[in-house]
């Protein structure tokens, strides 16, 4: 069960794909939509025992979705995406049931760093004045 960093990066779930925005550094974050799935099921209260059995139940025991899984965790905890907490255990099927690939697909996210010095730019102080934003002071 994990929380989203609230400190730190802001979270949008539309048309069943996440993108999340680090606040912080600037970054944002593309997820597919199994890579979604699973995320939405880790951050409504599912352990990562309960999202794996999820997975295995539908893609059968052999699909590496602990692999997937744990390795997911890893890069949402190094980005400072998720940390853990959580309510109460909860039932991982419903969310991973709608996930639509026949075999389980790599799970995972892009990163993107190519807009971080305008989404950081403090819209009042750092931008050119007749132009707006984005453009900033020269």
């Amino acid at each position: 069960m994990f929380l989203f960093n609230e400190s730190k990066v802001f979270a949008d779930y539309a048309d069943a794909q996440y993108v999340i925005l680090n606040h912080v550094t600037g970054e944002y974050y593309s997820f597919d939509k199994p890579s979604s799935s699973v995320l939405l099921a880790l951050t409504s209260g599912c352990s990562r025992d309960a999202v794996v059995q999820a997975l295995e139940q539908k893609y059968g025991q052999d699909c590496g979705a602990g692999e997937k899984v744990d390795s997911l965790i890893a890069d949402l905890k190094e980005q400072e995406i998720v940390l853990p907490g959580g309510g109460l255990e909860g039932d991982a099927s419903s969310f991973v049931n709608d996930m639509e690939a026949d075999a389980l697909p790599d799970l995972g996210f892009e990163r993107y760093t190519d807009v971080a010095d305008l989404l950081l730019m403090d819209p009042i102080h750092e931008v050119d004045e007749a132009m707006g934003w984005p453009v900033p002071k020269e």
